[in-house]
């Protein structure tokens, strides 16, 4: 097999996943109908910008970690900012913003951007942070972004702090509105 043909078949396969990958979020499409909430951007995209309320989850040491979250997101035509707030007790002083961009058309847009997640875990001093880019699709009233990981770096004194849970694992934002 050519080298040629071989980056052919490897792109096939990276399409395929992407497709099936997706493919729930496009049932959801279908069973939602036109319900947006607010006006589309000139664009086309579809109108994210709002509260959206759900659940952050992720897994770090074998441990799977959910959480209630808030996301207030601000929007000026396909520019998309926002601030999370984590509401579970086990992760008060945690706090994230976000930034990006959505394409795609309305009700179905996709979103790239980057989230800086700060943990400021009591009863420990100072505040962790970690950036991660952020991809995933908002339909109608629900959006999905999630990224592989996440990580926390060391402190300023080269000691990571156990409390803020150094690498996560799969990182998923799963919200409605």
């Amino acid at each position: 097999m050519s080298p040629q043909t071989s980056l052919v078949l490897a792109a096939r396969r990276r399409a395929a996943v992407a497709v099936l990958a997706l493919l729930p979020l496009a049932a959801m499409a279908a069973g939602t109908g036109d319900r947006e909430t607010s006006s589309v951007p000139a664009s086309g995209v579809a109108n994210i910008s709002g509260r959206w309320d759900g659940t952050s989850n992720w897994e770090q040491n074998s441990v799977h970690a959910i959480s209630a979250v808030t996301i207030a997101i601000g929007q000026d035509d396909r520019a998309v900012t926002g601030a999370l707030t984590f509401a579970s007790p086990a992760y008060q002083g945690w706090s994230g913003t976000i930034s990006g961009t959505v394409a795609g058309t309305s009700p179905d847009t996709q979103f790239v951007g980057t989230i800086e997640l700060r943990a400021a875990p009591a009863p420990c001093a100072g505040t962790c942070t970690g950036t991660a880019v952020f991809s995933g699709r908002s339909v109608a009233d629900s959006l999905r972004w999630d990224t592989s990981q996440l990580r926390i770096p060391f402190d300023t004194d080269g000691q990571q702090n156990a409390a803020c849970r150094g690498l996560l694992r799969n990182f998923v934002l799963i919200m409605g509105r």
